[in-house]
């Protein structure tokens, strides 16, 4: 059971990884403005993804901006149907509280849970920030 809840925290965390690097601004760049070598990597993400590579280990993808888009959708339908399975498994858990003569749950506030979002983000933002500085060291 603690190993399934490990499981679920890790796959949660990538999720949530994920989710933050694909809400953030896209930076575009006119073709006629980047290195030449560039035009030629696009010409092939066309065809199949690149990976670009720095001393031979990968840095960035380029791919199709429909393929982006697929991925958005995809993983927003991921991540609604993880919220939607946790919801109803914590319902079950508290029914099955309630039943055995545990204590009501408390209702949450809109306010509060937009709190417990932001100090999500905000320690997965820190735990991001601490990979990169170790991955620089």
């Amino acid at each position: 059971m603690k190993a399934q809840t490990v499981l679920e925290e890790s796959r949660a965390a990538h999720l949530l990884q994920v989710a933050d690097y694909l809400s953030r601004p896209q930076q575009f760049l006119a073709v006629a403005e980047a290195r030449s070598g560039l035009r030629q990597a696009l010409e092939d993400a066309c065809e199949h993804s690149v990976v670009l590579t720095t001393n031979g280990q990968p840095q960035a993808a380029i791919v199709p901006f429909e393929t982006l888009e697929a991925m958005r959708s995809a993983l927003l339908q991921l991540l609604v149907g993880e919220m939607q399975t946790s919801f109803e498994r914590l319902q079950r858990e508290v029914a099955a509280q309630s039943a055995n003569g545990g204590p009501r749950p408390e209702v949450t506030t809109e306010a509060e849970l937009e709190s417990l979002v932001r100090q999500a983000r905000r320690k997965q933002a820190k735990a991001a920030s601490a990979k990169r500085r170790k991955k620089r060291h």
